[in-house]
């Protein structure tokens, strides 16, 4: 926020102070080039000779910001009288876009980028529009092992304006972006903490898309983004099909060696206990009776819980028999109360 704009509202608090509404007299318009002043005091609000209350002047700004026509937005009190106040609204517009223009890039035609990143001649460059482009263009890399990319995004002015130029293309540019691809990295391992009750190698397994890289494995494809979230899910799910049910991740990382060449992926977790099943109990239910949901549950005290199974149990079997006799908005919501230091009381409530 500008130091006038906070300026224009203090001031305007403290007329606020004195009385309910302010009225304003001359509202000025500054650093509109494309934008028409009528435009901008209509949205705005602020019109000559209108009251407004407190509060109106931030409000103003929302609305004029809203319509990212505009980098910089102020409110300056230029008078003040008894009959009310003066102010001018102060903008700097955003840049026009022009052509899009990508230098040093092999690995990822123009044509891609221009579809993925769904950029046209004529819209508005917002504030941290650039980093956002980049950050969507580093992520397309990533999805290619490229995880070192390194891209720079700038504005150029173009070539053919001149002081007789007309308005709109002194107001556009260009933007380039200077492409660094550097080489794919290889992921060269997976390093587990907090795991004691499996081997980091059986972990490994279970990360079916992750894999690491050696020289006789070539054909392994590189660290994919997406994919490694979706082995995290099958790591969590493994866990708890061995009864672990408060299993997390707490932390996850990566790292790399001095060449950066070589990347190293770190997770740590905390298993928490192997739990087993003590009680079950229902409630709600009066179709069927304890002994024959339980039957149908076909869950045993004592048996290690699994997540899979209890979802099988619970979902397809014992809450199908609901569905058999055509309760089809029935609902089975069971709740699950650790006891000690390993053991589950489930409730379902019917």
């Amino acid at each position: 926020m500008s130091k006038n704009f906070i300026i224009a509202l203090f001031i305007a608090g403290a007329l606020v102070a004195q009385q309910k509404e302010i009225k304003l007299g001359k509202v000025n318009i500054e650093g509109n080039t494309l934008t028409s002043e009528t435009m901008i005091r209509y949205t705005a609000g602020l019109m000559e000779s209108k009251s407004i209350a407190p509060g109106d002047f931030s409000r103003a700004v929302k609305r004029l910001w809203r319509l990212g026509l505009f980098s910089d937005i102020q409110i300056r009190i230029d008078n003040e009288n008894d009959e009310g106040i003066d102010i001018t609204i102060v903008v700097k517009e955003n840049y026009i876009l022009g052509k899009i223009k990508y230098k040093g890039n092999k690995k990822i035609k123009d044509k891609k980028f221009d579809e993925e990143l769904e950029l046209r001649s004529g819209m508005r460059i917002r504030p941290n529009m650039i980093m956002s482009i980049i950050n969507d263009m580093k992520a397309l890399y990533a999805e290619d092992g490229y995880l070192l990319v390194d891209i720079k995004g700038e504005l150029k002015e173009l070539k053919e304006v001149s002081e007789s130029s007309d308005v709109k293309k002194k107001q556009t540019r260009d933007i380039v972006f200077n492409i660094k691809e550097n080489k794919k990295v290889k992921l060269r391992n997976i390093i587990f903490e907090g795991n004691e009750n499996f081997s980091s190698f059986r972990l490994r397994r279970v990360m079916k898309e992750t894999k690491r890289q050696r020289w006789y494995l070539f054909w392994r494809s590189h660290y994919d983004k997406k994919k490694y979230d979706e082995d995290k899910i099958n790591l969590i799910n493994f866990y708890r099909k061995e009864g672990y049910r408060d299993v997390t991740i707490v932390t996850d990382s990566i790292s790399y060696n001095k060449n950066k060449k070589s990347m190293f992926i770190h997770i740590t977790l905390v298993e928490g206990p192997q739990y087993h099943y003590r009680n079950f109990s229902w409630e709600g239910n009066s179709l069927y009776s304890d002994d024959q949901l339980a039957q149908a549950l076909d869950l045993k005290k004592g048996e290690q819980y699994n997540e899979e199974e209890f979802n099988i149990a619970v979902y397809e079997r014992m809450h199908g028999l609901y569905m058999d006799r055509g309760y089809i908005y029935s609902n089975v919501q069971p709740r699950f109360t650790p006891v000690g230091l390993d053991s589950l009381d489930i409730h379902f409530e019917i």
